[in-house]
C-alpha cells in the first residue's frame, strides 16, 4: 500500500491512557504518533522534569484506507475512538504532525523552546498567580532555561518580576 493514501487520524483516549492506548495501538500493527513535551514539575521543594502527552487525551494513528477500521479502532483498550464531525472521521493535515515532530528533540516537544518563541520581549502575556488568579503582563527578558522576567500589571502599578516559563502564556 502506498504511503501517499495514508492519513493522520486523532483518536481520543480515556484521561491519563494515552500511553496505555498506544501501546494497545503499535500491538496491532498501527502507525502512531502520541507527542510528548518534557515539562517541569514542582513538587514540596523538588524540581522534577517528567513527559506528558502534548495533547492530553489524544494520540494519532497513520492510516492506509484499508485500515479504517473505526470498529475496531474506538473498541481498542484505553481508546474512546476517533475524532469525527458527524458521521465524518476527518484527516489532520500532514504537515501539523511533521511541524511537531521537527519540533522533538530526544523524544519530546521541548515546551520552554514552543513557549520562547511566543514569548519574545514585549509580548502580552497571562501569569498564573495561583490556580484561579492570572495577571496580565508583557514579557521584558528571558532568564535562563526556564524562567522569563515579566512587567506584571497588579492594581495599576507595574511591577517587574521573574516567573517560571510554566506559569506564563501568551494573551489571548
Amino acid at each position: 500500500m502506498s504511503m501517499m493514501l495514508r492519513e493522520w487520524f486523532a483518536i481520543r483516549t480515556k484521561p491519563n491512557r494515552e500511553v496505555h492506548a498506544r501501546l494497545h495501538y503499535e500491538r496491532q500493527g498501527y502507525v502512531v504518533y502520541l507527542p510528548m513535551i518534557r515539562k517541569v514539575v514542582r513538587h514540596a521543594r523538588r524540581r522534577e522534569e517528567v513527559l506528558r502527552p502534548f495533547f492530553p487525551g489524544y494520540l494519532f494513528l497513520h492510516l492506509a484506507p484499508t485500515e479504517r477500521h473505526w470498529v475496531t479502532i474506538a473498541s481498542t483498550r484505553d481508546a474512546v475512538g476517533p475524532v469525527c464531525f458527524g458521521d465524518q472521521y476527518v484527516p489532520v493535515p500532514e504537515w501539523v504532525i511533521e511541524d511537531l515532530k521537527a519540533r522533538e528533540e530526544e523524544g519530546a516537544i521541548s515546551l520552554a523552546e514552543l513557549q520562547r518563541e511566543r514569548l519574545s520581549p514585549g509580548a502580552a502575556v497571562e501569569v498564573r498567580l495561583d490556580e484561579t488568579t492570572t495577571a496580565p503582563g508583557l514579557v521584558y527578558s528571558q532568564r535562563g532555561e526556564e524562567n522569563v522576567v515579566v512587567l506584571l500589571s497588579l492594581m495599576g502599578r507595574q511591577v517587574k518580576t521573574t516567573v517560571p516559563l510554566d506559569q506564563v502564556s501568551p494573551q489571548t
